[in-house]
C-alpha cells in the first residue's frame, strides 16, 4: 500500500528552504493552519500548536474528528465542508477551549485557495477577548446605576419591554413594583447627601437580598426602586414578595455609627390587568404606590385588584 503524502511545511511557503518565512509565521501570536478538501491539517504553526495542545508532527495527517470532542468536531467538519463547496473565504466570531483550559472569544478567518491540482483551506484564529470584555464592561456601565450597581432607567425599560412581549407569547402574569424609601428626605436633611448615598447603596442590597435572580431590580432615580418579578401564574407571590421587602427595608440600619429608622411604601402593576407595556405598567405601579403613600405608608397597594 503506498503512504499518503500530505505537504510538508516547506512545501507551503518555505519551498525556497527560507528559514525566515517560517521564522516570521511561527513568530505571529496568531494560530495559523491548512487543510486539504478531506479535512486533514497539513500544516500549521507554533501557536497553533499551543491553541490544540499537541506538536506539528501529532496534527499533521490527523483530521478534527482525531483531534477535537465528537461535538466540536462535527461543527468543524461541517464548516469545512461548507466552505469548500462554496469556495472564496469567510470569518465568523466564536468562543473557543484552548488546551490549557481558558476560554477565548476568537474570529475564525478562512479561505480557500488552490495549489498543486487541489483545494486547500488556510486558517486563522484572531483571538478578541480583550475587545470583548471591554465592550461588556462598556455595555454594563451603559446599563447600569453608576451608586448603586442594579440596572438603570434604559436597562428597565428595555428588559420590562422584552418580558412583555414574552408574557404575550407564553400568557403569563408580570408584577411590576415601584418601591419608595419613607423619610429618605429627612436622612439627607439631618447626616447629608453622603449618608443618603450609603442609605441607597444598603436598601439596593437589602431589595436584591429578597428577590430572586432571575428578577430585575432598577433604579430610575432618587430614592426609587422597580422591581419587575417575571413568569407569574397568579398574584400571591408578588404580594409576598411586596411584604418581605417592606420588612427588610423597616429593620434598623447603621448610619455613619447611628441607628437610623426608614420604611418604605409599593405599589404594585400587573401585566396585563394594568396594561401591556412598560409605560403604562410603569405609570399604574407609580399610581399604585402614591396610594400606598396616601393610605399612611409603610404599605403596598395595586389599583383596582382585590
Amino acid at each position: 500500500m503506498t503512504a499518503k503524502h500530505y505537504p510538508a511545511s516547506g512545501e507551503f511557503g518555505c519551498a525556497d528552504g527560507s528559514v525566515l518565512v517560517q521564522s516570521i509565521i511561527n513568530a505571529l501570536p496568531v494560530p495559523i493552519f491548512v487543510k486539504n478538501s478531506k479535512g486533514i491539517y497539513v500544516y500549521c504553526n507554533v501557536p497553533f500548536e499551543k491553541y490544540v495542545g499537541r506538536k506539528i508532527d501529532e496534527i499533521v495527517g490527523r483530521g478534527v474528528h482525531d483531534l477535537w470532542d465528537a461535538e466540536l468536531a462535527k461543527v468543524y467538519h461541517e464548516a469545512d465542508n461548507r466552505l469548500f463547496r462554496t469556495g472564496g473565504e469567510e470569518q465568523y466570531e466564536a468562543k473557543v477551549k484552548y488546551a490549557d483550559g481558558t476560554i477565548h472569544d476568537v474570529i475564525f478567518h478562512k479561505a480557500v485557495f488552490p495549489f498543486s491540482d487541489e483545494n486547500y483551506m488556510a486558517g486563522a484564529i484572531l483571538d478578541i477577548s480583550a475587545r470583548k470584555s471591554a465592550e461588556r464592561e462598556l455595555e454594563r456601565i451603559a446599563l447600569t446605576d453608576s451608586l448603586t450597581g442594579v440596572a438603570n432607567r434604559y436597562h428597565l425599560y428595555a428588559t420590562l419591554d422584552d418580558a412583555c412581549r414574552k408574557a404575550a407569547r407564553q400568557n403569563h402574569m408580570i408584577a411590576v413594583m415601584g418601591i419608595d424609601l419613607d423619610g429618605f428626605k429627612e436622612v439627607n436633611d439631618t447626616y447629608g447627601h453622603l449618608a443618603g448615598d450609603e442609605v441607597l447603596v444598603k436598601t439596593a442590597g437589602r431589595i436584591r437580598d429578597s428577590i430572586r435572580e432571575s428578577d430585575l431590580l432598577a433604579r430610575p432615580g432618587g430614592d426609587e426602586f422597580i422591581v419587575v418579578f417575571d413568569r407569574l401564574e397568579r398574584r400571591d407571590p408578588a404580594y409576598c414578595l411586596a411584604e418581605t421587602i417592606l420588612q427588610k427595608l423597616s429593620e434598623e440600619m447603621e448610619l455613619q455609627g447611628h441607628p437610623v429608622m426608614l420604611g418604605a411604601s409599593i405599589g404594585i402593576a400587573f401585566y396585563p390587568d394594568h396594561g401591556t407595556n412598560p409605560q403604562d405598567l410603569l405609570k399604574h405601579a407609580d399610581l399604585a404606590l402614591y396610594e400606598a403613600k396616601r393610605n399612611g405608608k409603610g404599605c403596598f397597594r395595586s389599583l383596582g385588584i382585590p
